[in-house]
């Protein structure tokens, strides 16, 4: 009868102490992290910058065009041309307008169907509300 208690509390110890990492509410795990570590790292080569983007801006209908480092910008149907250039890593471009004028130079990345006004170039912050161009069909 001993061994029979002996060997069920065994297995009881065996079982129960297995390793728990213990997580206080609020706080995220090592493997939360990780995770959040890798889906949150942009590509920048992944970012597609060619096509037509529209939306208002400002109260401005803004329709936009990318195409190679050259630009095409119509502003409540005044038309501005140019170049434009990546900002640092990428995730912010730069209109440099040859022709006319623009409202808006900068534009923040916020995935590839979308470009979000910026102020600049001070204070590379969204300009609130947040106001965006979508991508739209060639």
């Amino acid at each position: 009868m001993h061994k029979f208690y002996i060997t069920i509390l065994s297995c009881f110890l065996i079982l129960s102490c297995g390793t728990k990492e213990e997580v206080v509410e609020g706080e995220l795990t090592q493997e939360e992290i990780e995770i959040l570590e890798e889906t949150s790292q942009i590509n920048t080569e992944e970012i597609k910058y060619e096509g037509s983007f529209k939306g208002e801006i400002q109260g401005k209908k803004i329709e936009l065009k990318l195409n190679g480092d050259a630009f095409e910008l119509t502003e409540d149907g005044r038309r501005a041309h140019g170049n434009w250039s990546k900002v640092d890593d990428g995730t912010i471009i730069e209109l440099e307008p040859k022709g006319g004028n623009v409202a808006v130079r900068y534009y923040g990345w916020s995935d590839n169907d979308t470009w979000v006004a910026m102020k600049g170039p001070d204070s590379l912050t969204y300009i609130m509300p947040e106001e965006y161009l979508k991508r739209i069909p060639n």
